[in-house]
């Protein structure tokens, strides 16, 4: 096989990047293929590529901002198992790093699949870990019934939400594919109560990304209600804590208490 090159991702390649990406992450066809339709409004991506076969991608997500700050979130790292070892996971992410400089970004990030993966980050684009976050388990109860929110919706009862502190901005097209995810996998983007949630359900549990209320609500019985809603009998809840378990690698400190829960994870 002749030396791979990497490039910039084009349109025609949609077909084999959902291939790929079904290959190595085992997603469904239409999460693929909804990602690779909301480009270039969401970002940009990089491939490699040797003697005409696809062997690796890797994207820029861009549709996203901190304090007017554009943020570029490597996503969807993947490389063919039959061309591992080769240093290509080190390259595309490289590259797509870069990509997502030259399209405006100030800050790099990334979200790494599993906690070893922090320090190889750190030793290929010197991505540290910036923020931390807690994992509760709770019951289903009963509570408000949630209802459905459109992505513009969201935004602005969000931005309401957290005026005033630390937070990530996502953009129309950032949370248009968060609401595809959720409803793709059983749930949505919510109201409840005077909150909001980013709800899905994973192996029969509710898993809220992101919960915000005002404050003095009592988040454990949105969640709860939540999960009943859902039917599922208990829920998983994700909160900033600076004590907690590593969420997030940036290239540059964050705020320990900053609001960025959606990650397309």
């Amino acid at each position: 096989m002749t030396e791979p090159i990497i490039r910039e991702v084009r349109r025609e390649d949609a077909d084999a990047l959902a291939a790929l990406w079904q290959r190595v992450f085992g997603d469904p066809e239409e999460l693929a293929r909804d990602f690779l339709r909301r480009l270039p409004a969401l970002g940009g991506g990089v491939c490699a590529e040797a003697d005409g076969v696809l062997l690796g991608a890797a994207y820029a997500v861009t549709d996203y901002d901190l304090n007017e700050e554009r943020i570029a979130y490597l996503y969807a790292v993947a490389v063919r198992e039959d061309a591992r070892g080769r240093g290509l996971g080190a390259a595309l992410s490289r590259e797509a790093a870069a990509l997502g400089r030259r399209l405006g970004a100030k800050m790099v990030c990334t979200l790494p699949a599993e906690p070893g993966l922090y320090p190889w980050y750190e030793r290929v684009i010197g991505l540290r870990c910036a923020l931390r976050r807690r994992k509760e388990e709770i019951e289903s109860c009963p509570g408000p019934v949630p209802t459905s929110l459109s992505p513009e919706e969201y935004a602005a009862r969000r931005e309401a939400l957290l005026r005033g502190k630390p937070h990530v901005r996502l953009g129309a097209a950032a949370l248009g594919q968060e609401r595809f995810n959720c409803r793709l996998c059983g749930g949505d983007l919510l109201a409840i109560g005077e909150g909001i949630a980013a709800a899905s359900v994973e192996e029969g549990v509710a898993v809220l990304r992101e919960l915000l209320a005002p404050e003095g609500a009592d988040r454990a019985a949105l969640a709860g209600a939540v999960a009943a809603a859902l039917g599922t009998e208990r829920a998983l809840l994700y909160t900033p804590d600076a004590a907690g378990e590593p969420y997030m690698a940036a290239d540059r400190p964050l705020p320990a208490d900053c609001a960025w829960s959606l990650a397309l994870d």
